[in-house]
């Protein structure tokens, strides 16, 4: 920290920062002072610029690095960063239902609504299926005149139908109490299948399979983290689909220079980037606070999101010969 600290001061000087710099990296000189606060854990970001100061993990390794630019230097870690603020999981079992909530890294766990059984034994009386249904035999002089008894099911029938009667209990109580908050659903495959088969509920995921019984609140929270980045990726993958698909071709445009104008007049609703790229060059204004190269590309990922748009990371390739690519809102 010492070391960042100081080169941060000097990388300051020579980009003639506006500012007073021993105010602006006072909040990395106490942190430095006190280098207990970084020790374990997952790697971390910081972020400094007057009058903000953030600290925060991140779930993935990071390269260290130090970065002094006008933009906050974000696109590293995009594709880590948790798309939601929270998000409960639930994690599914006949023997036992445990409901958490993650929020800011953390996944602890939250009482059940009373309505909600706590496992398929207290689950609700089920109707019972009919086992005496009725089927007639047809067929030639020898076949057998009358009604011929059929069974309906094996007992794994009668636990498959009340097993989805059971989680269409779960679904239907647990709706009111998320709030339309994403729900992530960590279990063995039969039940997640029969789970998602009966939901009802509008934002539901699902981790890689596993049995749920005995693992821990932080490793059900890695599982749930795993899904929800997953579904990130393949809504960047739909994104990348109606981007080469629309036939507006005057709402997308690719190019750094021109994503980065439409970003700036808050005209990019959807941003393509391709992971581990950038490219150095002047910020397109006359008055900067800092003077130098920077990441253009970052530079373009800050101001969609400052004009509200969103931001999806793509693997190396995906998009061409451009890096990166967007969908706006409207044309010039």
């Amino acid at each position: 920290m010492k070391t960042i600290l100081r080169d941060a001061a000097q990388e300051l000087e020579r980009r003639r920062f506006q500012g007073p710099i021993d105010q602006l990296l006072k909040p990395l000189e106490e942190l430095a002072e006190n280098p207990a606060s970084l020790v374990g854990g997952s790697d971390s970001v910081i972020f400094v610029c007057p009058e903000i100061f953030r600290h925060f993990g991140l779930p993935a390794p990071i390269s260290e690095r130090l970065i002094v630019a006008s933009h906050p230097h974000i696109t590293p870690v995009l594709a880590h960063l948790m798309p939601q603020q929270e998000f409960y999981v639930l994690a599914i079992a006949k023997k036992l239902l445990r409901l958490g909530r993650w929020h800011n890294g953390q996944c602890t766990e939250v009482l059940l609504p009373a309505s909600v059984p706590k496992s398929f034994e207290e689950a609700l009386v089920f109707d019972q299926p009919d086992h005496d249904l009725q089927s007639r035999s047809a067929g030639g002089s020898s076949a057998q005149v009358g009604p011929t008894r059929f069974g309906t099911g094996s007992e794994r029938d009668l636990v498959h139908d009340r097993l989805h009667h059971y989680f269409q209990i779960v679904d239907r109580e647990l709706t009111g109490f998320l709030k339309d908050v994403p729900l992530v659903l960590v279990g063995i495959t039969q039940e997640l299948a029969a789970y998602r088969s009966v939901s009802k509920y509008p934002h539901l995921l699902a981790a890689r399979p596993t049995s749920p019984e005995h693992l821990t609140w932080d490793e059900l929270k890695e599982r749930s983290q795993e899904a929800v980045l997953e579904a990130q990726r393949r809504e960047a993958e739909r994104v990348l689909g109606e981007f080469r698909e629309t036939a507006r071709r005057d709402h997308v445009t690719s190019g750094i220079r021109e994503v980065l104008e439409a970003a700036r007049e808050g005209r990019v609703h959807k941003l393509l980037l391709e992971k581990d790229t950038e490219h150095e060059g002047l910020f397109p204004v006359d008055s900067a606070r800092l003077e130098g190269e920077q990441d253009l590309i970052n530079a373009a990922a800050v101001e969609t999101i400052r004009g509200h748009g969103e931001v999806y990371m793509l693997d190396r390739g995906e998009l061409g010969d451009c890096p990166i690519a967007a969908l706006l809102r409207y044309t010039d």
